[in-house]
Formats: C-alpha cells, structure tokens, sequence
C-alpha cells in the first residue's frame, strides 16, 4: 500500500500511544511461565504482539479478556505444550528470540518461522549460547529461521559474554535459566533495556547487576504479578520529531514509558537544543511513565557512536531525519546492527532521503549528513519495515511537495492507528 503525506504547516494536540510492545512481548512471556493468572493493563500494541499471543496459545496457554485487561494463566516454567504445528512469529525478532530461550528449557522439540523479513535476521546469536546450555537449536542453511529447537528439561549453567549488545539475546538467556532453573553469568559490552530485568524482580526473582554483569541464581521462583504497559517510547518518537521541525509546533504525549534504557533519543534531542518538557513522572510496575510536552525548535548537529546505540536503536532513522535541518555535521557511527533489523535500515533511510532530495554519507556502520537541507519530496521505498515507514511519513510533513511512503502498511506491526493519529495533529 502507498501512502502519500502531504505537507503540514504545523502539529498541534494530544496523543495516547499504543502500549510499549517490547513489555507487552514479555508481559505474555513472563505470565506463561509464571504459576496462576497475571493480569496485563495497558493500551493494545501492534501485530507483534498478536504473534506472541498467538504462540502462546499453541503451546497451551490461556489468554483472555476480562474488564479491559489481559489475563494470562501461567503453567509454570515448564508447563508449555508441544505445539501441533509450527510456532508463527510474524515480523517479531522478539517474539522469536525470546521464546527460543523459553523453548530450550522445554523437554520437547519445536519450530519457530516468520515473515520473509524475519527469515533474513542472524540467529547465530541466540543459537550459540543457547546450545551452550545444552539445547540443540537447528537454523535454517541461511542462518536464520525456520528455527528448529530441541529443548531438554537439563539446561546447563553458563557465564556467556554477550558479543554485541542485544536486549533480546539477554532475555533469550534470562528466561531460559528461569524455566531451566540454571544459574546464568552475563555480562554485556553496553547496557541495554532491561524490562526483563525489571519484571522478573516484579516476580520475586532476585536478578542481581554490576554494571553491565548480570547473575541469576538456580532455581529461581516465579511469582505471578500485575503488569502495567506504559505508551511506547518509539511511537512517541516519531511525534516528538514532527513537533521538533514543525514550526509553531506543540504536542503533549500521554503516559509515555520513560525508562532510562530506552530515552536515549530524549537525551540526544536535548543536546540538538530540543524544547521538551516531562511532567508527572511517576512509576509503575518497575518502569517509569510521564508526559512528554514537545514544542517546535531550532537545532543543532549530533554526534552518536557504538556506546550510545543501545538506547537508541530504534529511532536512529529518526536521527536522520533530524539531521535534514540540524545545524552542522550529524554523525551515526558504530550503528551497523541497523542492518540486521527488519531490514537493512541504514541502506533504506540513505536512499530513501537521497531519493527525497537529501544528501547524505552511508558508511558500513552508520552515516553523515549536513543540516540545513530542504526536504522536497517524491517516492519512498520502506522495505516494509514499520520504523523506516513511520519516519518518512513524518519527513513528508516537513516538505516542500510532500512524499508517498510505499508499503505503509508495515506501521501496524507496533502502531496500528498512526496514521490516523498523525493526520488528526496535522494542521
């Protein structure tokens, strides 16, 4: 589907944001191998989710709606069903990682596959250590999925140095210890997001940080809990930027999750001189929550590198967008995970901003580009990959002759209404 996004003279309103998906990924998880019901509240996330849900419900979990809240009922870390057939994980990197991590602790064998998108994403990652601890996990020949798992009920402890920062290869590894009642050592080159972390302690698991080390003890109780989803981060972000380059600009984001390890994009727009307030911040459930005031301004270039990727990842296409009418020289190094995401990210935003009338340097592991560009317009190709899609639709408000988006669509795997909500903002 091709989405044309018309120039806007400014973005005015308030926003309530779909639920942030990766809590809402481990929500699910989370309560199906906890022991009783845990209940989930929070506003629906996006198709990514529903494949969760989906391969929960095939390994025999109950999932129901009761009074505007998800009920899971738990079977225990090692209560999941042999599913009939095989496990479907959509578009969801998450949804495949962290379940293969469950899934190895399991005494029987099973396969996760996905999307054409999916099936191109590495999972050597998780293969490796996984095996390690005694599971044996059977990639596809190109390296990817279908992934077939073979689980055992004997996991072994292992102390892993994780190669490159990933929060869903950490999880992957946290939860398999949990179902294999394993002691897991960790230790990763930078921080990452640490919902896992946060909502395992929520559970009565003691998951014990220095710096950037992780320890579980064997063994571990599971206690069934009340989770409350926070408004996504990375939706905000696309809002925050439209309201940044939008003269006469002002929105307020609703309940917006604040946690640390995810608001490296708030951290650097401050650096680009962003006007941006939060307000009422308070916390819930282990993660903070506040409300994000944005109003249009004048900024100034950005230099980013490996240390700062993990906490911001997903709005690095958003950097790029940014970086069109920052003043100076905005800088991504360190950034070539982009490459290995739904697609190849920094290949599509590079092309897709040159094909608007931007200039701008591609390198293996990020880009450069000079502010104070104009961005005309035309065609853009998202590679069906909802952030890219998203970032351009924002990038057609600010130019000159507007920009059609194709494959559009792709928004609803985290962000279903977007561009009903974009639309109701613009002015």
């Amino acid at each position: 589907m091709e989405r044309l996004l018309e120039p806007a003279i400014k973005v005015r309103g308030e926003i309530s944001l779909p639920g942030d998906k990766s809590i809402w990924h481990r929500a699910l998880i989370i309560g199906a191998i906890s022991e009783g019901e845990t209940e989930i509240v929070g506003e629906p996330a996006g198709d990514d989710v529903l494949s969760t849900e989906s391969c929960l419900k095939q390994l025999g979990i109950k999932i129901s709606r009761k009074n505007g809240k998800t009920v899971v009922s738990g079977n225990g870390p090692k209560g999941l069903k042999k599913p009939e057939s095989v496990l479907d994980a959509g578009n969801s990197g998450t949804t495949l990682r962290l379940l293969s991590g469950v899934l190895s602790a399991q005494n029987f064998e099973s396969v996760i596959d996905g999307d054409s998108s999916l099936r191109k994403r590495p999972m050597n990652r998780i293969v490796a250590p996984l095996s390690l601890m005694g599971a044996q996990l059977l990639p596809s020949d190109s390296g990817g999925c279908p992934l077939n798992i073979i689980g055992t009920a004997t996991l072994n402890s292992i102390s892993y140095k994780v190669p490159v920062a990933s929060a869903q290869v950490k999880s992957a590894l946290l939860l398999a210890s949990v179902c294999g009642g394993v002691e897991l050592e960790l230790s990763e080159p930078y921080p990452t997001r640490d919902h896992t972390e946060l909502m395992l302690r929520q559970c009565g698991v003691n998951v014990k940080t220095n710096g950037n080390s992780i320890h579980l003890d064997r063994n571990v109780k599971l206690n069934n809990s009340v989770f409350r989803v926070p408004g996504d981060f990375s939706s905000a972000a696309f809002f925050i930027t439209a309201a940044l380059m939008l003269p006469e600009s002002e929105i307020t984001l609703k309940d917006v999750g604040l946690n640390p390890t995810r608001t490296g994009f708030l951290d650097f727009i401050k650096k680009m001189g962003a006007d941006f307030t939060v307000n009422r911040a308070e916390n819930r459930s282990g993660e903070s929550y506040g409300d994000i005031i944005v109003r249009h301004s004048d900024l100034k270039a950005v230099t980013i590198t490996a240390k700062d990727i993990p906490s911001i990842i997903d709005e690095l296409p958003l950097i790029g967008i940014l970086g069109t009418v920052a003043d100076g020289i905005t800088r991504v190094s360190g950034a070539s995970e982009l490459r290995v995401k739904e697609s190849d990210r920094i290949s599509l935003l590079v092309e897709g901003l040159r094909g608007i009338g931007v200039t701008i340097n591609e390198f293996e592991d990020g880009f450069s580009m000079e502010g104070g560009q104009k961005i005309l317009g035309g065609i853009v190709d998202s590679g069906n990959d909802h952030r890219i899609a998203m970032s351009f639709a924002v990038a057609g408000l600010a130019s000159k002759n507007g920009v059609t988006v194709k494959d559009s669509q792709s928004a609803s795997v985290s962000y279903p209404s977007f561009f009903t909500d974009l639309e109701k903002i613009s002015e």
